[in-house]
Formats: structure tokens, sequence, C-alpha cells
């Protein structure tokens, strides 16, 4: 059976956000992604693809049935993959701070364009400061 509300609390405490920081990158109350991790409830498609975007696993991992055998890696040293430490350290951001881990959150729930518009804002602010900084050294 499809443990859904079971993944999505295990990928959030793996990614060290909790239940409020993802239910503000959802845009729904936190009530609501706590029944999404209780079962009572389950989020809707768009939620879904946000969540993977959220967690950086592709959806049909999200998604995948873990009641299905596992597959074996093609490494030939027969470890089994994991739909989350297949990638190791992609979603782990514990050393963050919380509005760091939010930015990211929020960055990886945008369109292509929208993230080249933050890192186009990001890098002008750089060396705005940079300038200044080098501006202060020179007197």
């Amino acid at each position: 059976m499809l443990n859904i509300n079971e993944r999505l609390r295990e990928l959030r405490v793996k990614c060290g956000y909790t239940q409020n920081q993802v239910a503000k990158l959802l845009n729904i109350d936190r009530s609501t992604y706590a029944y999404y991790e209780t079962g009572k409830t389950r989020p809707d498609v768009f939620s879904l693809l946000l969540l993977s975007k959220i967690f950086n696993i592709p959806i049909n991992e999200l998604l995948a049935d873990e009641s299905l055998p596992r597959n074996v890696t093609d490494s030939g040293n027969g470890n089994v993959s994991d739909y989350v430490c297949g990638r190791k350290n992609s979603s782990r951001i514990f050393n963050l701070s919380a509005e760091e881990k939010e930015l990211i959150g929020a960055f990886r729930t945008c369109t292509e364009e929208e993230q080249q518009a933050i890192l186009d804002y990001a890098m002008k602010a750089v060396k705005k400061r940079d300038k200044k900084n080098q501006a202060e050294n020179q007197e």
C-alpha cells in the first residue's frame, strides 16, 4: 500500500524542515500539511509537484509504492537503492538557518525563469556590495 503520509514525514525530517515551513512553501495551513503526514487527507497533484521540488526528488520517487520490491543497484555490490539515499546529501540542508531553508524551498518551487530572475537579483546585490566594500577600502 502506498504510504505517502509516511514518506512525506520522512522526507521533511531528512531535509530539516518543520511542518510549518513546508506548509508555508505550499501556501497552506500547517494543520492541512499535518493532515497529509497523518494520512487524514492527501495532497492534490499540484501540491505533490511542489513537494517533489521542495524535497529535491523526482515525483515518481515521491509516489513510489514501497510495498513493491526494491531495485538492486546495477553496481554489482548488492546494495539496495533507497529513494532518498540514492542521491547523496541532495536534500539535506540541516546547517542552514530557517530563512535560508525557506529561501531554498521557495527557489525550488519556482519556474526556471523565476529562478534565473532570483539568481540575477542576488548576483546584482553581491556585485553592489563588493563595489561598496571596494570603495570603502580605497578611502
